[in-house]
Order: structure tokens, then sequence, then C-alpha cells
């Protein structure tokens, strides 16, 4: 009995037990997608046209949208990249519903050497399911161990 009882205090202590104080609940999350949409360019590494100024450079480890439209639709809530167990990258991407009905989208991933040459094939589009004002998850692996320095995800909308 003693036991349940301490655990009980550390539980309140550790804002287990009804909440954190002052966590907000139960709130509609509200985007700013035109400050994503303006925020400044990444400054790392790049994929750049051979002929200057032909394109806008596309950031490597990073999510580049290829559907203008959805850049007011989805934003990328965070992106990681780990080295799994075997010495593969993983890539993992959360993405937020920003609109009020749920949403299909498409992503991929390259994955790229230090000299920004493709290690493996392109993978191959997968469905992503966002609620309405929630969070959808994108995972891909690569095949490639040690030569993987770099990755791109692509995120489009689902046909």
């Amino acid at each position: 009995m003693k036991t349940v009882h301490i655990l009980s205090i550390l539980l309140l202590a550790a804002g287990f037990a009804g909440g954190s104080a002052g966590a907000a609940e139960n709130q509609v999350v509200k985007c700013k997608t035109a400050k994503a949409r303006k925020s400044a360019p990444y400054a790392g590494p790049a994929l750049v046209a051979n002929v200057p100024r032909a394109m806008t450079p596309i950031d490597l480890n990073a999510v580049q949208f290829t559907d203008k439209a959805l850049t007011r639709q989805v934003l990328v809530e965070g992106l990681f990249a780990r080295r799994t167990e075997t010495d593969t990258v993983e890539v993992t991407a959360r993405f937020i519903n920003c609109t009020g009905e749920p949403l299909q989208v498409q992503a991929r991933s390259s994955f790229m050497d230090a000299t920004q040459v493709p290690t493996e094939p392109t993978s191959v589009w997968s469905r992503v399911f966002i609620p309405a004002y929630g969070t959808g998850v994108y995972r891909e692996r690569s095949m490639g161990r040690d030569e993987v320095q770099y990755y791109l995800v692509e995120l489009t909308a689902a046909p």
C-alpha cells in the first residue's frame, strides 16, 4: 500500500496524473503556413543547377514540396534522420494538416553520397493519411549504409 501511495505522489509531482500544470488541452492546431513559406532558405547543402540561377536550389536533408497548393495545407512539424542498427539511414517526417478536412499526401525519399550522387533509386511514393488538424508520419530507410550522407524527402498531393 505504501508503494502505491509513493508512486502516486511521484506521478503527481511529475505531472502525469491529471496533466501538467499550465498545459493547454483539447485545442485545435493553428497553422501559419504563410510564415513557413516565407522562411529563409536553409544554409546547408543543396542541389543546384549547372547553369547559374536556372532553378531554385533544392535543400538537402529537408522536405521539398512538389505541389504549391499543398504548402497552404500542410506543415512539416518535424524531420528526423538517424542511423539504424544495421547502419542504414532512417528518415522520419511528421506532417500537420492545417485544414478541417482529412488529407492524403504522398512522400518519397532520395539518398545521396557526400558528392550528392544518388546511392540508390528513389523510393516509391508512400501514401500518408493526415486527419483534419492532425498529424501524419512518413518513414523510409535507405538500402545503402556508410555511403549515405544526404537525403531529400519529396511531398506531393495524392491523386
